[in-house]
């Protein structure tokens, strides 16, 4: 996963009417935090916030730039307005090179065609997994390849190869399958209610 790098600053008051007034200006406040560290409160531009999470995803590692000193962290939560859309607020979780960190990641399913035929289709069963390894190891995605289906029925956490990475899943939970494509039932003819021809209209009335 590629990190980006946030200019951010420390936020020396805190409180309702301060973040809005923060957000008129186009920044967004946030917060920063470890373990056995002193949380931190931080502003940093929205629009590069937006544009971040747009590129590398929601948990996108980052460089926060704070008043010169560099601190790698990653996008732990981003909480959004309603209605709008729009970003409030962002909590950033400092990261150790020599800490575990716990995260959850999403898997993309490629190659769905080559799999599927006229009889059978491709079943995404888990969206997401999570993982917990050193922050060099982190991934942002993982990519599952469908034509595996062709020579297995099922792809299982255990089909899984991520270097440094503990999935915290079972070997054996299924992330995609085949199976039958389903066929419209077609209606049957109710031999009861066919039409009425005219001889059968004149011995009717």
């Amino acid at each position: 996963m590629a990190t980006r790098k946030l200019k951010a600053k420390l936020r020396e008051e805190v409180g309702t009417g301060k973040s809005h007034e923060l957000r008129r200006e186009g920044y967004m406040p946030g917060v920063l935090y470890g373990r056995n560290k002193e949380t931190k409160n931080i502003a940093f531009n929205t629009k590069q916030l937006q544009k971040i999470v747009s590129e590398e995803g929601y948990g996108a590692l980052v460089t926060l730039e704070i008043d010169g000193n560099n601190t790698a962290a990653i996008l732990k939560d981003v909480q959004k307005e309603i209605v709008k859309d729009d970003f409030l607020h962002a909590d950033f979780q400092e990261l150790s090179e020599n800490e575990e960190i716990r995260l959850t990641i999403p898997l993309y399913l490629e190659n769905r065609e080559a799999a599927e035929d006229n009889d059978t289709i491709v079943q995404l069963q888990l969206s997401e997994i999570d993982i917990e390894c050193l922050p060099k190891y982190i991934v942002g995605h993982v990519n599952i390849d469908a034509k595996k289906l062709k020579d297995s029925p099922s792809i299982t956490i255990g089909d899984l190869d991520l270097e440094g990475v503990n999935i915290l899943h079972d070997d054996e939970e299924v992330i995609a399958s085949l199976t039958y494509a389903s066929k419209p039932e077609e209606d049957e003819e109710d031999e009861s209610e066919g039409p009425i021809y005219e001889d059968e209209k004149s011995a009717l009335e």
